[in-house]
């Protein structure tokens, strides 16, 4: 018998042997791709969470500092305004900016107030000389402005794609807060009655000042800051200049102000003289909102409800089971008798849809003003102390600024509206699909909070 008759028979795999093994492989491949895909997923949310995260805490935690520090004082001024940018409401300010882009003009309101921010300039931004010391800035009182605004961050006002939307905060330093700002404050009336508005909007009489700190100098500026472009180094109206950028991806911000008032809980009284009371009938104490609407917008929260458009649904009065679930703050089964807000116009009672004007125990919205002679169904002003606001803001996540960015730069054939290379759906799609929302009730200190 020979060596080679003694080793075993060599045998190879069979087919069956083979296919077992490859869709066992092809399963396991699978099953790790799987998890790997799902880690990505997880991954791109939490890289998304965060970036929204970071730019919405940004906005939240200033616009909660200068709240906090507001000044609101118990001298018939006000002291306080909110605008909402291409209004057309009767009553709204003279001239207001344009809407941005493709957000709805009620959520890009134009915030203006007074305040003691931590991080306010300390020290003046111009020197004599080269070698001469920091001249540091007497007072703590500053005006402040917030608005979102669409530009490019690399240059002036740059190509659709590298536009983005972001929150502008703008801080007028306190020695020509003194200067220029409190003087048109404290120069109104009851008859002539002044705001921030008047500061913000217009001509200063003579030469207005501010301190732009990115040049290190004080710059003259005798056109309004808010609207007419007045910086030669952006081409853009100063608060929308890069050192006031706040937050990017922000593409909504939206208001609800909570009020007290301890006007008596009586009926309407028909016969002059007219007194004012609660036309809900609430306690003195329980918050009651305020909140900015816009009527012409289909796609508002409100639109489903029976009272019409708007988020002014959520806040009304109602008689159905329908306005109990929609409206659960004033509901009443029996409407009470609700005076009109404006002496035109079918405004809802606690909403504006222009302007604010915020006092320390009184606001006006749109139309009214302390010279309004008020009627048996008219109220001149809403009597009400601002004690809190619930502010909102939606950011876009990295993918959905992506995307908007894509959209942008398209050929001006597809361009939807005035300014904007996106169309709405569109623009409303990615807001669904890669927005985030984020909430702070911020209490107002100065004012009873």
């Amino acid at each position: 018998m020979s060596p080679s008759s003694l080793r075993p028979a060599r045998r190879g795999f069979t087919l069956i042997e083979l296919m077992v093994s490859t869709a066992l492989m092809v399963i396991i491949v699978l099953a790790v791709v799987s998890i790997a895909a799902d880690t990505f997923k997880a991954y791109d949310r939490a890289v998304a969470d965060l970036s929204t995260q970071s730019e919405a805490r940004s906005v939240l935690d200033a616009l909660e500092n200068d709240f906090q520090t507001a000044v609101i004082r118990p001298d018939g001024r006000c002291w306080m305004e909110i605008v909402l940018p291409a209004s057309s409401a009767t009553g709204g300010p003279a001239s207001p900016p344009p809407a941005v882009g493709n957000l709805n003009p009620a959520e890009h309101p134009i915030i203006m107030l007074f305040a003691a921010p931590q991080d306010r300039p300390r020290w003046r931004p111009d020197q004599t000389s080269a070698t001469a010391p920091r001249v540091a800035l007497k007072g703590d009182v500053c005006a402040v402005a917030y608005r979102i605004g669409q530009r490019s961050p690399f240059n002036t006002p740059g190509t659709g794609n590298q536009q983005i939307y972001g929150v502008y905060r703008t801080i007028i330093d306190s020695e020509k807060t003194f200067a220029d700002a409190l003087p048109i404050i404290l120069a109104g009336t009851a008859a002539a009655p002044k705001s921030p508005w008047d500061y913000w909007s217009t001509t200063t009489p003579g030469t207005r000042t501010y301190g732009d700190y990115n040049n290190q100098k004080y710059t003259t500026a005798g056109t309004p800051l808010i609207n007419p472009v007045v910086s030669g180094s952006s081409g853009m109206p100063w608060t929308l200049d890069d050192h006031n950028f706040l937050a990017s991806n922000v593409v909504g911000m939206n208001l609800v102000l909570w009020c007290t008032s301890s006007l008596p809980q009586s009926t309407t009284v028909t016969v002059a003289p007219v007194p004012l009371t609660d036309p809900l009938k609430r306690p003195a104490l329980m918050l009651r909102p305020i909140l900015p609407v816009n009527k012409t917008d289909v796609f508002d929260q409100g639109a489903k409800f029976s009272n019409g458009t708007g988020y002014r649904a959520a806040y009304s009065t109602g008689t159905s089971s329908a306005d109990t679930l929609s409206a659960p703050l004033h509901y009443a089964p029996t409407v009470p008798s609700v005076p009109a807000v404006v002496t035109t116009g079918t405004h809802p009672y606690e909403e504006f849809s222009g302007r604010l004007r915020i006092y320390s125990d009184r606001i006006y919205p749109d139309a009214l003003s302390s010279a309004t002679a008020p009627t048996a169904t008219q109220l001149p002003y809403l009597p009400y102390s601002l004690r809190a606001i619930e502010v909102s803001v939606t950011v876009l996540t990295p993918e959905g600024a992506k995307e908007l960015a894509l959209l942008q730069s398209l050929p001006s054939a597809n361009v939807s509206g005035s300014g904007t290379k996106v169309t709405t759906n569109d623009f409303k799609r990615i807001i669904v699909q890669q927005g985030r929302a984020y909430t702070r009730y911020i209490r107002l200190l100065s004012n009873g909070g």
